[in-house]
């Protein structure tokens, strides 16, 4: 439920119906969520993912991970952000001068994640 509510929210209607996302619980991981682009549509843009959540989480951080890493997905499809990270709404960006809390797509990511975690624990889904 979470997945398409975040879909839903983030992505255009013509988006929803060309997107694949696969969500991948892990066990053991560095990070809270990762977002990686499999797959590509025939003009470039990414449209097949894998969302790795941090499965040591409970489950209202998961939630909110995941929404967090649907925030990236509409990034890339929207061509916002692209996967080396030294492009950011069509502006060059060195991502390895940024400390991460203040790279613009984390920044966009969590403030974003956390409002839809909200919206969707407002409208009763859990």
């Amino acid at each position: 439920q979470a997945i398409y509510f975040f879909a839903r929210k983030l992505l255009s209607a013509q988006m929803l119906r060309n997107i694949g996302i696969r969500v991948d619980i892990r066990r053991t991981m560095p990070v809270l969520g990762f977002t990686i682009v499999d797959d590509y549509n025939a003009a470039g843009i990414p449209r097949m993912f894998t969302l790795e959540i941090n499965g040591t989480q409970d489950d209202e951080e998961k939630l909110k991970t995941l929404a967090h890493e649907m925030v990236h997905v509409k990034q890339y499809c929207k061509r916002e952000l692209n996967e080396e990270m030294s492009k950011w709404k069509g502006q060059d960006v060195d991502a390895d001068n940024i400390d991460y809390d203040d790279q613009p797509w984390e920044i966009e990511a969590e403030t974003l994640g956390n409002q839809l975690y909200k919206e969707f624990i407002t409208n009763g889904y859990r």
